[in-house]
């Protein structure tokens, strides 16, 4: 049987080793079935077409590079692209899918024991040839609709870092001016604490910039376990907040040690994410409560504040702000950011899963779990 009968005869047969391999890539709530079939269907027979076409040696020179003439507006393998971005999916993701439906497609070929030749041969090119097309119109999307979010994160940036230079600007004229007077220490201190605060506030701000622009470009999130007890890490985090925030409370509920193998800069930088969130959100004046503990094998830490609820419309992309559609973005831009986005990955980094429950009632609380790796059990 040539491959590209072979392919319309068992598509079935491909698609589900498909789906075994696409279901390892991301957390099983956010895939299902239908999604990991998108346009998978489509990909494969549109190569499949393909390979029955004449092809000339230049057409043939053109595909294999990734240029084949555009017939359609949009490929399946664009759209393809396109869904997994907002699914949160990064191009490495995307191209080992394309490698394993590339690796299965060849294998199981091969196990329906073909007559292997000239026409097969040209076949298997023809394949590869379709593959690589796919690659490379989904490659070209994924950096289109990447380079969207980054204009818009960027955006977000901007508009965020205000705040804190202007802190910056104002505090320093006044204390200009305070010098020049002969102000007492204490207020001079009490400016210069002002003027640090705000500019952590902006170092934050760009580091989760960075560390948005590695991740979404299929780079890991470095992080350095080491032995950790996060009490002290959530108390500096709150400490550093309070002096960004003077006027709002903020209470740790934590007994005892809560140890494990951590990177304390990369929790301070979730918890820090978590509760300037929920400074920003909750009811104006109310408290913000973090409590950290151990639970069995696991650190819990939880940020919780009242106020109104998380739309429901939002829960679904509350992690991932790039899945949101552009009139939700620009509709909620002065409360923009991609603080929780980082706080997912953070997790997700240590082994670890994030999760948020919000009502009228009970107010709206983050849980972050950490499997803590006691002594013996963490492998590097």
């Amino acid at each position: 049987m040539r491959l590209s009968e072979f392919i319309f005869s068992n598509l079935e047969a491909i698609l589900a080793e498909w789906e075994s391999f696409a279901s390892t890539i991301l957390p099983e709530e956010k895939l299902d079935k239908l999604t990991l079939r998108d346009s998978a269907v489509e990909i494969l027979k549109a190569i499949a077409l393909e390979m029955e076409s004449p092809q000339t040696a230049s057409e043939q020179t053109e595909k294999s590079g990734g240029r084949r003439p555009r017939e359609e507006q949009e490929s399946a393998a664009e759209i393809h692209s396109a869904t997994r971005f907002r699914l949160g999916f990064n191009q490495a993701q995307i191209e080992s899918e394309y490698r394993a439906l590339r690796a299965t497609v060849i294998r199981l070929w091969m196990a329906s024991s073909p007559e292997i030749d000239d026409s097969a041969i040209d076949q298997l090119i023809r394949f590869n040839e379709g593959i690589d097309q796919a690659i490379s119109e989904s490659t070209a999307r994924f950096m289109q609709e990447f380079e969207k979010a980054a204009d818009f994160a960027m955006a977000v940036l901007v508009h965020d870092l205000r705040n804190p230079l202007n802190a910056i600007v104002m505090s320093t004229e006044y204390l200009e001016r305070q010098l020049a007077e002969g102000s007492d220490r204490a207020a001079l201190r009490d400016l210069a604490s002002s003027i640090i605060a705000s500019a952590k506030q902006m170092n934050q701000l760009i580091n989760n910039l960075r560390d948005f622009t590695r991740t979404r470009l299929g780079q890991p999130l470095p992080v350095k376990r080491e032995l950790t007890d996060l009490r002290p890490v959530c108390r500096q985090t709150i400490d550093e907040l309070m002096a960004v925030y003077p006027s709002r409370t903020i209470q740790l509920n934590c007994s005892g040690a809560v140890q494990g193998f951590f990177d304390a800069t990369r929790i301070g930088q979730l918890l820090s994410n978590l509760i300037a969130n929920a400074i920003q959100h909750g009811s104006e004046g109310g408290p913000v409560s973090v409590t950290a503990r151990v639970e069995s094998e696991d650190v819990l830490l939880q940020v919780h504040n009242n106020g109104p609820p998380i739309p429901l419309s939002t829960l679904p992309t509350i992690f991932d702000w790039v899945a949101r559609d552009a009139e939700q973005r620009l509709k909620d831009f002065n409360h923009q950011g991609i603080g929780l986005y980082i706080a997912r990955q953070i997790a997700e980094a240590h082994s670890g899963k994030i999760s948020v429950t919000s009502t009228p009632q009970e107010g709206t609380t983050f849980v972050v779990r950490l499997t803590r790796h006691t002594t013996g059990d963490y492998v590097a």
